[in-house]
């Protein structure tokens, strides 16, 4: 198998192992908060569109149309 040439010997591919790994780690770290700060707020007024719903311990309507 061929050697790569920056990383010849036990020391550099040993280096290499633990370093890319990390790089790896702190990249989709960094892509997840940012990505988690580009979500914008919900509107408060927007969350609400239709009739509100009952809670689930309350009779069902008696009006039938």
């Amino acid at each position: 198998m061929a050697s790569l040439p920056f990383a010849d010997n036990f020391l550099a591919g040993a280096i290499l192992s633990l370093v890319l790994p990390l790089g790896v780690l702190i990249a989709l770290g960094v892509w997840y908060i940012l990505g988690l700060t580009r979500i914008p707020e919900p509107d408060p007024d927007s969350t609400l569109v239709g009739e509100p719903v009952p809670p689930a311990d309350a009779p069902p309507p008696t009006d039938v149309a």
